[in-house]
Parts: C-alpha cells; structure tokens; sequence
C-alpha cells in the first residue's frame, strides 16, 4: 500500500507521461492499421493492440486523472468503446469498419506531436488530416455505415442487429467532430488586440493564423475518438 501510495504522489508528470505513450502506442496502431487495409491481415494482434491499449490507458487515467482534461469523459468513452470493437471481433466481415474508423488515429497522433515536437510540416499535416478525416471521412461513414446495417438486415431477416447502432455512433462522433471544428474556426476569427478579425493580423494570412491559433490539444486529443 505505501508503494501504491507513493507511485501515486510521484514526480513525474502525468500529462508530459501520457503524450509520449500515446505517441509511441498510437504510432503502432496506426502502422498496424495500414498493414491490416492494405494486406487484410494482422487483424487479430491489431485488435489485441488496441484493446490493451484502451486498458492500459483506462488504468493510468484512473491513478493520474490530472493527465487529462475530462477524466470521467475519458473512462466512459474508453469503456464504450472497448465494448462497441466487440462487434468486429465476432462479425469478421466488419472488421473493416473498424479500420476506417481508427485511420483518424493519424490526425490524433499528429494532434499530439504538434504539441510535444511541434514543426511546419506537422503542422500542416495536422490541419489537412483534420479536414479529411473528421471533416469529410467520418460523416461519408454514417452512409456507409447505414448500407452495412441494410446488409445485415436482409442476411438475418431483422433491423434489431448489432449494426443498428453504428450509423448513430458515427452521426455523434462526427457531430463531435464538427463541435471541435467550429471551436477551432471560432479561435481564428476571433478578435485580437481590440481590432476585427480581419485588421488584427498583422498582415499573416490565413495558414499563419490558424498556425498561431493555441488549441486545447487535451481537450480534443482525450475526448477524440479511438474507434467509432
């Protein structure tokens, strides 16, 4: 118990801990993502790697809540999710499902660099992978989504199927998605300085604006989702 104590109320910092495993982890799961679609193997060590990963991280929340923003929000979406890749895990044939929605890990791993390594080129990285991914991606998988759940209707004869609830899942997380857009549009127009958003520039343009805009990177990073 004194150990469990003082691992605890150790030195370290939590936050700075919890950027670098999730650099070093969600790189992994990306690599295995990109095997998986482009060969349609590694799914099983590709699950087991996520299902850990959201495991582990659910631990470390709970003894370090001040690594996060929203701890609750995070424990709760870790557990949903954790159950929600129960679905690909015993229907095969929607194992793609959850590599499409996992490719948004890229813009997450991007989210976290920018913060922790910073640089143009992740920068700008970061900024069109928002775009692509949580912008255009996510919404066109609701309609994918919903052809999957048709499928599977007409195979078993039922509407009431486990795929019933991806087309919602997905419409919530890419409402999330544009929730954190909006916040982000809404930080670079924004007034600085007492002068409209249009004189209060200094002369940079559009790209240097929203590169100097400061992003909760917390905020989206711990509540953006692993896997619809």
């Amino acid at each position: 118990m004194h150990n469990m104590k003082k691992l605890v109320n150790t030195k370290w910092d939590p936050v700075k801990l919890h950027d670098w495993f999730n650099l070093a982890i969600i790189a992994l799961l990306n690599v295995q993502n990109a095997y998986f679609i482009a060969t349609g193997e590694g799914f099983s060590l590709f699950w087991s790697t996520t299902m850990l990963y959201f495991l582990f991280d659910t631990v470390f929340v709970g003894i370090y809540p001040q690594s996060v923003k929203s701890p609750v929000a995070i424990l709760s979406h870790h557990l949903v999710t954790a159950v929600y890749m129960l679905i690909p895990y015993h229907y095969p044939q929607y194992q793609w499902c959850m590599a499409a929605c996992m490719t948004v890990e890229l813009n997450t791993w991007l989210l976290i660099a920018r913060r922790v390594i910073g640089g143009r080129l992740i920068e700008l990285s970061f900024y069109a992978t928002w775009i692509v991914l949580r912008n255009l991606y996510y919404p066109y998988l609701i309609w994918a989504f919903y052809g999957e759940w048709r499928t599977e209707t007409a195979l078993c004869g039922s509407p009431w199927n486990p795929i019933l609830i991806t087309p919602f899942l997905q419409a919530f997380l890419s409402a999330l998605n544009y929730h954190w857009t909006l916040q982000l549009v809404a930080k670079v127009l924004r007034p600085k300085g007492g002068k409209g958003a249009r004189g209060g520039g200094g002369g940079k343009g559009a790209l240097a604006a929203v590169a100097d805009v400061h992003v909760d990177v917390r905020a989206v990073r711990d509540t953006a989702p692993k896997c619809s």
